[in-house]
């Protein structure tokens, strides 16, 4: 049993899912693919750095 559930695990569902358990609460965290999400894994941030690697 648990005390609370986070669905996805990127930025703000990893944070809540760290925080909980720092709180002293039984925390799952259930995602579908791998942590960090969309922006972290796929989108934003690789992205940016493709785009300053070519202005180099």
């Amino acid at each position: 049993m648990y005390d609370i559930i986070v669905l996805g695990g990127g930025p703000a569902g990893y944070n809540a899912a760290e925080r909980a358990s720092h709180g002293g609460l039984k925390t799952l965290l259930i995602e579908e693919r791998i942590l960090g999400g969309v922006c972290l894994n796929e989108g934003c941030i690789p992205t940016k750095s493709l785009l300053y690697s070519a202005k180099i």
